[in-house]
């Protein structure tokens, strides 16, 4: 597994790309898979959210399953006015892929969409599709307005309680009935292995210790869920066994075999849902392996779930680090990020935000995990980033 150290020599800078295409373009980025066992199967990626990086992570699992596997998987993202993916806050064009989705990947967090979107994503929950969530699903909608608005994660109305991410997931942001941070989210990162009762589940086929950068959330499965997996808060941002024994491990992810579409009627459909995949947590072999098999037993293919099966990086990956507000890779058109041997996001894009006088104590903070990152910054950015981080 690639560290940080080595990550960092990679994945700053460069130069702002300078121009584009006259028109803008809403295309839906498409990998189309050749052949394999997904073959024949639509997967369908919502990557939409702030923090987390989804429009890092959403893309290369979806390239690993079109590649190595044969799915034809789609990843719309939130689009700016120009055509440039702007994490979270942004309307999901291209959300008719669902139509003859098989599967939807959800990773979003805080959206605020127009209703004709929200009405595509809507009728696939209605006609009871298979869903897998990661990380910040869990809250996804916030400030939705009109007819939509029960889908916001803190509504409060016992005919949709919680929104969309406590009825198809089973949790909402909510810290006694469902899930909130637990530890240090840039200092400590976690350890997360299998429950012994689930370690002959399908999912958990050929994935060992999987050790997520970002921070732990603590959540309360839902009654009628599986659980699979827990976490380990960790002392260190780097894997080692430095437990934080004040933490004690607490539920990181379950299935359900059921949820609650907005209508208020219950679909049986399978769900799949994990407390972490910030983009960095992709650098881990058993993150990635663990929800591809996720996506293979959400469409009923656990038959097909070998310990095996690759899960090897297609093209470059270079994420990088999860925050709010900066970090992010500017100005990137999802076309860019087509073909097996695209740029996972284009190091030739400046990171956005890192000019922002009132980001710089925030930065500061999330670049003390990661000091060699630091140091290329201070060099670019003297007067934010020259002086040691306190």
């Amino acid at each position: 597994m690639k560290t940080w150290f080595s990550l960092a020599l990679l994945s700053l800078v460069a130069f702002p790309l300078t121009s584009f295409a006259a028109e803008t373009d809403y295309s839906p980025l498409v990998y189309e898979g050749e052949e394999g066992i997904g073959k024949g199967k639509h997967i369908v990626f919502i990557a939409n959210d702030h923090e987390y990086r989804s429009e890092q992570a959403c893309p290369t699992l979806a390239k690993i399953l079109a590649k190595h596997h044969g799915f034809r998987c789609t990843v719309l993202f939130g689009i700016d006015e120009d055509g440039e993916i702007k994490a979270g806050g942004a309307p999901v064009p291209g959300m008719e892929a669902l139509k003859d989705a098989d599967l939807l990947f959800f990773f979003t967090r805080f959206m605020k969409l127009p209703d004709d979107q929200v009405d595509l994503l809507v009728d696939y929950f209605e006609r009871g599709g298979p869903v897998v969530g990661a990380r910040t699903s869990t809250h996804c909608f916030n400030g939705q307005e009109g007819k939509w608005s029960k889908l916001n994660f803190n509504y409060a109305g016992d005919d949709y309680l919680g929104g969309l991410g406590e009825q198809i997931f089973g949790n909402t942001w909510h810290a006694q009935r469902g899930q909130s941070h637990y530890g240090g989210n840039h200092s400590s990162s976690s350890r997360i292995t299998a429950l012994d009762s689930a370690k002959s589940h399908p999912i958990m086929t050929g994935v060992d210790t999987i050790h997520g950068y970002s921070g732990a959330y603590k959540s309360q499965p839902p009654t009628d869920a599986t659980p699979l997996v827990e976490v380990q808060v960790l002392n260190t941002f780097e894997p080692s066994d430095d437990v934080n024994t004040d933490k004690p491990k607490v539920s990181a992810g379950w299935t359900r075999d059921h949820y609650v579409a907005p209508s208020g009627a219950k679909k049986e459909a399978r769900v799949a849902y994990f407390s972490f995949g910030a983009s960095e947590d992709l650098l881990d072999e058993d993150t990635r392996r663990c929800f591809a098999n996720a996506c293979l037993w959400a469409i009923g293919m656990e038959d097909q779930i070998e310990p095996e099966l690759d899960m090897s990086v297609v093209g470059a990956f270079v994420p990088t680090p999860f925050t709010t507000g900066a970090f992010y890779r500017d100005n990137v058109r999802p076309s860019e990020l087509a073909g097996w041997d695209s740029e996972i996001m284009p190091t030739d894009h400046e990171m956005g935000g890192m000019d922002n006088p009132k980001m710089a104590r925030k930065m500061k903070s999330v670049l003390k995990a990661r000091p060699k990152l630091r140091e290329q910054l201070a060099e670019k950015y003297p007067e934010l980033f020259g002086k040691p981080v306190q």
